[in-house]
């Protein structure tokens, strides 16, 4: 077997120092990241049936419903016929030997409680202590891998110093460069990433991340879009004011008290919030819409010109996608659509919170 180089004690302690400290930058990086820049918390869907989860633990439940048959009862039943006397005494009972009532109690009935009832109750004695378990970890996830990187730092310090078996060099050298690019590459990762970006589990289905397809602006490209949307609508002051004329008294934005009005809602489905400010009544008007799954904030400019019947419009841009909320309706409740710059449109409701 060829003998592999292996540092003098002097060089040792040399390259140790440089690549703890190049793993200690690294993970420094890391640990900035997980918890100033990226919402990698994940959280509990205590709905089974919308969660790909809840279908396989359903599906495990079948078989448990098929191992421990009987455990909860043949569910079948026999059907009574009651005969009563005007007082409602019993005079007599005797078995229903109608066909429908014979084959629901009999057959159908069991078929529902073994392979329906009891699946679903024994998928949900698995589903739901995992949640827990989700629910507790998730929140505390990113402090949890912080702490796990700085021991990693730490041991890099204090362990690599007592390496003294053979080839402890080439050890030394393969875990430095190993480590300090998993820890600079999941920083840049996370660097690059949507700084809203959240964890997604098994608990939650796939599809809603097409109904949550927008995320925390930001500050620049809201910049550059407000600067958009201000070139498209200035005007002369003479031509504003004639413009506005009449707004406040009408639709939406009529019904608005001056200030800023919280609403809750859903967007094709998905729970959002979504805050209207009204400065007066000249059709100056702004909101803020929030994704209430994934914690993540847009701001949106708006406008609303006595030719929109007090509709409003508001736009806002989300990585470089312009997208435009159409609403309507009243300040208890309102309705419209919020299309994207591709063409996607979703429907909008909201009410006053």
């Amino acid at each position: 077997m060829p003998n592999l180089p292996e540092f003098s004690s002097e060089n040792y302690n040399i390259a140790r120092y440089v690549i703890a400290s190049l793993i200690t930058v690294s993970g420094a990086f890391l640990i900035y990241e997980v918890l100033f820049n990226t919402d990698l918390t994940f959280s509990a869907n205590w709905n089974m049936f919308k969660s790909p989860l809840g279908e396989i633990c359903m599906f495990i439940g079948l078989f448990c419903a098929i191992i421990f048959w009987g455990k909860m009862g043949h569910w079948s039943r026999t059907p009574v016929i009651e005969y009563r006397d005007s007082s409602g005494r019993l005079i007599e009972a005797k078995e229903d030997m109608d066909i429908t009532e014979q084959g629901f109690a009999k057959f159908l009935l069991p078929l529902i409680g073994h392979f329906i009832i009891e699946p679903i109750v024994y998928g949900a004695l698995i589903y739901y202590p995992i949640q827990c378990i989700i629910a507790l970890v998730g929140s505390i996830f990113p402090y949890v891998l912080s702490l796990i990187v700085i021991a990693i730092i730490v041991g890099s310090w204090l362990f690599t110093k007592n390496f003294n078996f053979r080839y402890h060099s080439i050890v030394l050298v393969l875990m430095g460069l190993f480590l300090t690019g998993a820890f600079a590459w999941s920083g840049y990762v996370l660097h690059k990433a949507d700084p809203g970006s959240t964890i997604q589990t098994l608990a939650d289905k796939p599809t809603v991340t097409v109904n949550a397809n927008i995320t925390e602006s930001t500050d620049q490209e809201l910049s550059e879009n407000q600067n958009e949307f201000d070139d498209a609508a200035t005007a002369t002051d003479s031509e504003e004011d004639d413009q506005f004329e009449g707004v406040g008294e009408e639709g939406l934005f009529g019904s608005l008290p001056i200030g800023t009005t919280e609403f809750v809602g859903d967007m094709a489905g998905f729970p959002i919030e979504f805050s209207i400010t009204k400065n007066d009544d000249s059709g100056d008007v702004s909101a803020v819409y929030k994704n209430v799954k994934y914690s993540t904030v847009m701001n949106l400019s708006g406008e609303s010109l006595p030719a929109m019947g007090g509709d409003i419009n508001f736009y806002g841009n989300d990585n470089g996608t312009n997208w435009t909320f159409s609403l309507s309706g009243t300040a208890e409740n309102i309705s419209g659509t919020a299309q994207s710059g591709d063409g996607k449109e979703l429907k909008v409701t909201l009410q006053k919170k």
